[in-house]
C-alpha cells in the first residue's frame, strides 16, 4: 500500500519566536548542521554545496532567521520564505511558489530525534529546501511547478502527477554532475539515514523522464526505495511545460 500524501502542509508553534530559542536548541542546530554538511561533502551535487556554503544567513553557528533567510533569496533569485501560521492545503502551496514564496516552519527537532522525525522541522525545510533557490534554474523550476500547480487545481489526477515529480525530484532526486549521480533532493539533503541510504542506492538510479515519475507510486512513511536521475534542469522545465500542454 502507498501513502501518497505529500508533506505539503506545514506547522508552526505559535509560542515559538526565533529570539527566543535556547542554547540546547541552538546546539542542536550546530550538530545537525555540521555533521550533515560533513557527510554531504563527497556526495551532493555541487549546485547543492556551493548555495548552501555561499548563504551568510543560513550557517552552522545558529538557527538561521527566516527574514534573513528571506532577503538573501530575494537578492539572488527573486525568491522569500514565508512561515505558515497553521496547516495549508496543497492548493495553498501551489500559490505560494507560484508567487516565489516557500514555506518553512520555525519549530526545531529535540537532541533525541537528532535521526528520526516524523514531520519536517525548520532543519528539513531552510537546510534541505532553500540553497537550491538560489539557483536560477532550479527556482524558475520551482515556480513553473507552483503556476502548473494552480491551473490544475481541483483535478485530482493531475494534481497527484505534480505531488509525484516533486517527491522524485525536489525530495529525493538526484542530478547528474561532473559526469557522476550525485545526491540533491532535500529528503536526502537532510537527513543523517536517508544520505546513507540513497547514497548506498546510486547504482541502481531510474533515468528521469516526466512519464515515469508520474506513472511511480511513492510511500512518505517507509524508507526509499526508488530514486531517479535528472541530467539538466531546465530540460525538466521544457518536460513539464509540454506535458501540461497536453493535459
Amino acid at each position: 500500500m502507498t501513502d501518497e500524501r505529500l508533506p505539503f502542509e506545514f506547522t508552526m508553534n505559535a509560542s515559538l519566536f526565533q529570539s527566543l530559542y535556547s542554547s540546547v536548541q541552538h546546539e542542536t542546530w550546530a550538530t545537525l548542521y555540521g555533521r550533515q554538511r560533513l557527510l554531504l561533502e563527497e556526495k551532493a551535487a555541487p549546485l547543492y554545496l556551493q548555495a548552501l556554503d555561499s548563504m551568510s544567513s543560513l550557517t552552522e553557528k545558529e538557527i538561521p532567521r527566516v527574514e534573513r533567510m528571506s532577503k538573501e533569496l530575494e537578492r539572488t533569485t527573486g525568491w522569500g520564505l514565508e512561515i505558515v501560521p497553521g496547516l495549508i492545503p496543497v492548493d495553498d502551496f501551489f500559490a505560494l511558489l507560484a508567487q516565489r514564496r516557500f514555506c518553512t516552519s520555525t519549530w526545531v527537532r529535540k537532541p533525541e530525534q537528532l535521526d528520526y522525525l516524523e514531520e519536517p522541522d525548520m532543519f528539513h525545510d531552510t537546510f534541505g529546501h532553500v540553497p537550491p533557490l538560489m539557483n536560477v534554474d532550479f527556482a524558475m523550476f520551482m515556480q513553473r511547478f507552483g503556476e502548473i500547480g494552480v491551473a490544475l487545481r481541483g483535478n485530482q489526477q493531475r494534481v497527484l502527477e505534480l505531488q509525484r515529480l516533486y517527491w522524485f525530484f525536489v525530495e529525493f532526486g538526484f542530478l547528474e554532475q561532473k559526469g557522476m549521480p550525485l545526491a540533491f533532493g532535500a529528503g536526502i539533503m537532510s537527513s543523517h539515514g536517508e544520505t546513507q541510504h540513497a547514497w548506498g542506492r546510486r547504482r541502481d538510479l531510474r533515468k528521469f523522464t516526466m512519464e515515469g515519475v508520474m506513472t511511480t507510486p511513492f510511500t512518505t512513511t517507509e524508507i526509499q526505495t526508488t530514486y531517479f536521475l535528472i541530467e539538466d534542469i531546465s530540460e525538466v522545465i521544457r518536460d513539464l511545460d509540454a506535458w501540461f500542454a497536453n493535459v
